[in-house]
């Protein structure tokens, strides 16, 4: 059976051209698609939604692309979603908590290098980004280097490798790899009752523990929705900024605090300098990454 894929073009690396001695997006998506083989059991149609580095799209163009996926979920069997590399994690994960329990496949890829780059990963990545689309797959995840990342349990680990994405706090596993155009899935989100959530306007502030935070740039933090405090380790921070912190909290502001390591989980159980934060009111992340904490922030969800 014939599956029917909606190709939605947001620009990103994928999409550039040199311009000016710099890249800058300009390729459409029926040029992308033009410079891969589709799988014979696919039939792509094509959307431009933006043209855009990905470092430009606002939280209103993100509304954009869900409002297009929800628009067009009862037509299409899956979605391509192509988009620059370095907030495709946040797009992700503003996706499936502005579209929870979607029973389609919405798949995000892009590329390290544009699509006309000698050597560019732009038509493998896109390849399996279809081959993932017209899965059993179900929900927002990014299909990127061979392997397919659930859009909350992903984050961008790499500038330059094609191997550019990791699993971030998670436990890293993908839910699925492709390898010579077949997917092979290990697991996928639960299924659920598909709706539309809409994103709430926050005033929000995140701010990493180092040597040079102080209680001036802590306190700038009061009467704010919420503050993703990043830690030291498993979630330490310094005594002297517990008077600060306390503070925070008192004016209304949710803190949330989340580690700042590359891999493994935020406990503030573990160490007294935690459990200070704990006794503040200040709630932990855990394995949440920081491109998932800043979409529920987004959609009232913490």
């Amino acid at each position: 059976m014939m599956k029917q894929i909606l190709l939605l073009s947001t620009g990103g690396t994928i999409s550039c051209r040199t311009s000016v001695d710099c890249l800058t997006p300009q390729m459409h998506g029926v040029q992308l698609l033009g410079a891969v083989r589709v799988p014979a059991d696919v039939c792509v149609q094509v959307r431009d939604l933006m043209c855009v580095d990905s470092t430009d799209v606002t939280d209103a163009q993100r509304l954009e692309m869900a409002r297009a996926l929800w628009k067009n979920r009862s037509v299409y069997d899956g979605f391509v979603l192509t988009h620059g590399t370095d907030t495709m994690a946040y797009t992700a994960a503003f996706l499936c908590r502005v579209l929870p329990h979607f029973d389609k496949p919405v798949i995000l890829t892009g590329s390290q290098l544009p699509m006309e780059s000698e050597g560019s990963d732009a038509p493998g990545n896109l390849a399996d980004a279809f081959v993932c689309a017209a899965s059993a797959y179900r929900g927002i995840a990014v299909c990127f280097a061979g392997t397919l990342r659930r859009g909350t349990r992903v984050t961008k680990a790499h500038t330059q490798a094609f191997d550019a994405f990791s699993g971030g706090n998670t436990d890293g596993s993908p839910d699925g790899v492709i390898s010579n155009g077949v997917l092979t899935l290990s697991d996928r989100p639960a299924p659920g009752q598909p709706y539309f959530r809409t994103p709430v306007p926050v005033r929000a502030a995140v701010l990493f523990v180092t040597p040079l935070l102080d209680t001036e740039t802590v306190l700038a933090c009061c009467g704010r929705e919420a503050l993703l405090l990043y830690g030291y380790g498993v979630g330490g921070v310094p005594e002297a900024l517990a008077n600060a912190i306390e503070q925070v909290v008192r004016s209304g502001t949710r803190v949330y605090l989340g580690t700042q390591c590359a891999y493994g989980s935020a406990d503030s159980s573990v160490y007294a300098v935690g459990r200070r934060m704990q006794a503040l009111g200040v709630h932990c992340l855990g394995t949440r990454t920081l491109e998932d904490a800043v979409a529920c922030i987004q959609c009232g969800l913490l």
